[in-house]
């Protein structure tokens, strides 16, 4: 109770200032990629990358820090330049808003039609494609088209609307889904959201153990300070805080219909290279299941031994960017990300860990990044208890997917990837994955993945991605010595205006 007080306060005091609001960037969408390639540069030092969707006018804050620094240390490099340069363009609205661009800021207006696109995907066997915001995909050829919508009025209120036309060879129903739709509200440096949108916390770049965008975004009500703020008194020492807080009723398919998910995630930043995030869910109630109070509600986040009653997922994370400027490298990112599937004692435990490296700027060139990531929620003696429990069958889900990360329960996953700047407006990406689960089985189930892919800025407002993947399953379905391998393309052109 104590604890959850302090962060309403935390949110109130947040409230006392005035700010604009504005849509989240999707977590698709490339600034993200390019933020972080700005900050593996030394172009931005403020930014708290790990609680994510961004909004636009964060992504615009973040990118004005990259102009000035990049100004003031005289960089020359054309790739960065460009860099800063499509996302100036792309964030032009928001950058005259918060007067980076000395222009005429619009206090409202309506966008109905916003970086359209056609998606096509083909499978030579039915696909599990991670971290597609539930998609799922048929064997053969998948056909997508979208586009987003954007609002904004008196710079208090801005909505978001993403239709989806989804068609299949193999499945004669053709469909629109709303893939995400919400509206926001500012009170001060506090937004209120209330729609369908997805999450991400952790830092992460293939998975999250505790939140990623793997399932189908929720329907939700959502609080937040996009920005960070600066804590008062002794917990200045804490630097730049942000919190998010959901609250969503998940599906009636699943063995306890309409249950609830709620979080909570508080991110700091006490140095400009070192970012720290705690994160709670919880899983409660539902159909059959006792209603619950606004009192029990509010215990349920204070540390204590798991009750039967819920299912909560806790943890931390951690990153530290160290700046080598060496010739070999500009700097190295080292981050963890750690959630207990229970508790004891008041503490997390029964550990799920992900850990990884980030090499940026390889040979100095400004082209070059290299990521190596491994996470491990095998519990010794333990089998099957990550992301599961004996009263919420579904287990950590939505939709029949893993709300966390996609390798699932009992699993260990290693990624490397590696990108490359052939030109300022064309990158190559080279990658594989290794993912085995069903450890505590026999026989256990290895997925290996080999992809590569090419994105293209054109001159004229197109963006063109592409890219292959073979995977070769062994012993498929946990049937040992069955094997089985697969051919995935895909391409995808979306067209900015």
């Amino acid at each position: 109770m104590r604890k959850s007080i302090t962060i309403i306060l935390l949110f109130t005091i947040s409230a006392l200032c005035s700010s604009f609001v504005s849509t989240n960037v999707a977590l698709n969408h490339f600034s993200y990629e390019a933020i972080d390639k700005l900050i593996g540069q030394g172009l931005i030092d403020s930014a708290m990358v790990t609680t994510k969707p961004f909004s636009r006018l964060e992504m615009a804050r973040l990118i004005t820090e990259a102009i000035e620094k990049a100004e003031a240390l005289e960089e020359k490099n054309e790739i960065i330049l460009s860099l800063i340069d499509r996302l100036k363009a792309e964030f032009r609205d928001e950058l005259i808003t918060i007067g980076t661009l000395d222009e005429a800021p619009v206090t409202g207006f309506i966008k109905p039609v916003e970086d359209p696109y056609i998606k096509y995907v083909f499978a030579e066997k039915t696909p599990d494609l991670e971290n597609q915001r539930g998609d799922i995909f048929d064997k053969h050829s998948n056909y997508r088209f979208g586009f987003y919508s954007r609002m904004k009025f008196f710079d208090s209120l801005a909505f978001c609307f993403h239709p989806e036309y989804v068609d299949s060879s193999s499945d004669p129903d053709r469909n629109v889904e709303l893939i995400e739709g919400y509206g926001k509200g500012s009170l001060g440096n506090l937004e209120i959201e209330l729609g369908k949108d997805s999450l991400w916390w952790g830092p992460g770049y293939y998975g999250s153990m505790i939140m990623s965008n793997n399932a189908e975004p929720f329907k939700m009500v959502k609080l937040s300070n996009p920005g960070p703020i600066q804590l008062p008194w002794i917990f200045r020492s804490l630097g730049p805080f942000k919190a998010v807080w959901f609250l969503t009723e998940l599906e009636d398919d699943r063995t306890v219909p309409e249950a609830k998910l709620t979080g909570l995630r508080l991110n700091f930043k006490p140095h400009p290279a070192w970012e720290i995030g705690l994160s709670k869910v919880i899983m409660f109630g539902g159909s059959g299941r006792a209603n619950v109070s606004l009192k029990d509600y509010l215990n349920m986040f204070r540390p204590q031994s798991e009750q039967p009653e819920n299912n909560k997922l806790a943890g931390f994370d951690t990153s530290v960017l160290l700046a080598l400027n060496h010739r070999y490298a500009k700097s190295i990112k080292l981050y963890a990300d750690f959630a207990g599937e229970d508790e004891a004692g008041g503490l997390p435990a029964k550990w799920g860990r992900l850990f990884g490296i980030q090499l940026n700027d390889i040979l100095r060139t400004g082209r070059t990044d290299f990521r190596l990531e491994y996470a491990n929620n095998h519990i010794s003696n333990k089998p099957n208890v990550f992301y599961t429990h004996h009263i919420y069958q579904s287990g950590y889900t939505y939709k029949g997917r893993i709300i966390g990360h996609h390798m699932g329960t009992d699993s260990r996953d290693i990624f490397i990837r590696l990108t490359h700047y052939l030109k300022k407006d064309l990158i190559v990406g080279l990658e594989f994955d290794r993912e085995v689960t069903g450890l505590s089985s026999s026989p256990e189930q290895a997925i290996n993945k080999l992809g590569c892919d090419l994105t293209f800025f054109t001159a004229k407002n197109w963006k063109i991605k592409t890219g292959y993947r073979y995977e070769r399953s062994k012993n498929t379905g946990f049937v040992s010595g069955r094997t089985e391998d697969n051919h995935i393309f895909g391409l995808q052109l979306t067209y900015n205006f």
